[in-house]
């Protein structure tokens, strides 16, 4: 579909759409303050509607279905279990988190589900699960909106029949909107445009996201500000938007009462990070297999489905460790708890003397639940215009796409795409964000 710019047209699109969508938000910031443009792909991942509400729909299953397991477990789980999920945290965090099951209305408004396509074609792989900072919603939009704004001027349309064209795109930020309101009238809330604190812990790397979305929050009529946990006080806010791990909040801010108490305050999400521990998503997969875990934990026949189709993954064992070593290209090793890429394993890009090792001594590593196998998805790679402040260049990039999904009375739904020169897909690791555009959108730009 992206045949519509081809070379030199398709480049400036995709600079003038970089240049807006870095000057609307489309930045993050680096520990010493400076503030870096995100680089955008010139090429569009395009989408069909049916696709994008597969993805959807596919990340809301293994998302209930993580939250059903991970309260089984917590409940009665075994000495591994009860590992993976609550070692991890202490403080502030672990208190929260404990109230998460017995307090908190709801466990995730908001989650993303990071999904690989795989070369070989079929149907995207959920990798992992994201409920605690479900966050680029508005690098989506910008990344979106900036694109088709250029690529409707390259085309010859008025700035009407633009703006109709990125009203058609459908907006994450307004998706997200949605389920804020929904979330806090379902708590009893009666005003129409309720209040909503944004808050992030002090110089958060993506305050160009954060703040674009509370401009779109004023936009649409609210009271919104950023803010950071020991300015906001709780009870001055209808709705408040954590984009904080709950550890990196002093158990003395004013905001820590709000991490405490879910069930009095409107607080989305709440502390619900152990659901993201790789080996709670190994158990999920286990579902799959072991009907008497999936019954436990009152996976319903959808949530099971799709619990089968999660590339293989499990809890290191001396069994599983035996299997890795014996067809290492075929396996990534990852420890259950981390974030970013990191501790993270690719036993076709790892010689097998250092990749026996690195099993042996994951093996030896039982903490906070040790760590897990999984199946390896070869994800596709394409040719790729990487639009960066530096120039223009091309490369093969790898491509992800992280679908939002939700619990709450509205959910959301939508993909972002990232794209790197690495297997672990990192956007500032020599790749970027793509502009993820329906079809039907690409299809009236011809």
């Amino acid at each position: 579909m992206t045949d519509v710019f081809e070379g030199g047209a398709l480049a400036a699109i995709g600079r003038e759409a970089a240049e807006r969508a870095w000057a609307e938000g489309l930045t993050v910031r680096k520990p010493d303050g400076t503030v870096v443009p995100i680089p955008l792909l010139a090429e569009p991942e395009v989408l069909s509607r049916a696709a994008l509400d597969g993805l959807a729909r596919e990340a809301e299953r293994i998302l209930s279905g993580s939250v059903k397991l991970a309260r089984a477990l917590v409940a009665s789980g075994d000495a591994r279990d009860r590992a993976a999920l609550e070692e991890p945290f202490s403080g502030l965090e672990a208190e929260a988190m404990a109230r998460l099951f017995d307090e908190a209305p709801l466990a995730v408004m908001m989650a993303r589900v990071d999904f690989l396509v795989p070369e070989g074609g079929g149907a995207p792989r959920a990798l992992e699960l994201n409920a605690t900072i479900p966050a680029m919603s508005a690098y989506a939009d910008l990344a979106a909106f900036a694109w088709i704004r250029a690529a409707a001027r390259a085309r010859g349309r008025s700035p009407r029949e633009a703006e109709a064209l990125v009203a058609a795109c459908g907006s994450h930020m307004e998706r997200l909107r949605e389920a804020l309101v929904a979330a806090y009238r379902a708590r009893g809330g009666g005003r129409a445009r309720p209040s909503i604190a944004l808050v992030a812990r002090p110089g958060d790397a993506q305050i160009g996201e954060l703040r674009r979305l509370a401009a779109h929050f004023r936009q649409m009529g609210h009271r919104a500000e950023n803010l950071v946990p020991a300015e906001c006080e709780p009870e001055a806010w209808d709705v408040l938007y954590r984009h904080v791990w709950a550890h990196m909040v002093d158990p003395a801010d004013p905001f820590a009462r709000a991490l405490r108490a879910p069930g009095r305050y409107v607080l989305l999400n709440p502390v619900n990070g152990l659901l993201e521990a790789k080996a709670l998503f190994a158990r999920l997969s286990e579902c799959a297999e072991d009907g008497a875990l999936a019954e436990r934990a009152g996976l319903d026949a959808e949530e099971r489905a799709a619990a089968g189709r999660l590339p293989w993954t499990r809890r290191l064992t001396p069994e599983v460790a035996a299997r890795l070593v014996a067809d290492r290209e075929r396996f990534v090793l990852k420890r259950s708890w981390d974030y970013g890429g990191k501790s993270v394993h690719l036993g076709a890009e790892t010689a097998p003397e250092a990749w026996a090792r690195a099993v042996e001594e994951a093996l030896a590593d039982p903490r906070a639940g040790g760590w897990v196998a999984q199946e390896r998805v070869f994800a596709v790679r394409r040719p790729a215009t990487r639009v960066a402040p530096e120039g223009v260049s091309r490369s093969d990039l790898y491509r992800d796409v992280s679908t939002y999904c939700g619990l709450g009375p509205s959910r959301p739904s939508g993909s972002v795409v990232r794209a790197a020169a690495s297997p672990i897909v990192n956007i500032l690791g020599g790749g970027g964000l793509a502009p993820v555009i329906p079809e039907d959108v690409m299809e009236a730009l011809r």
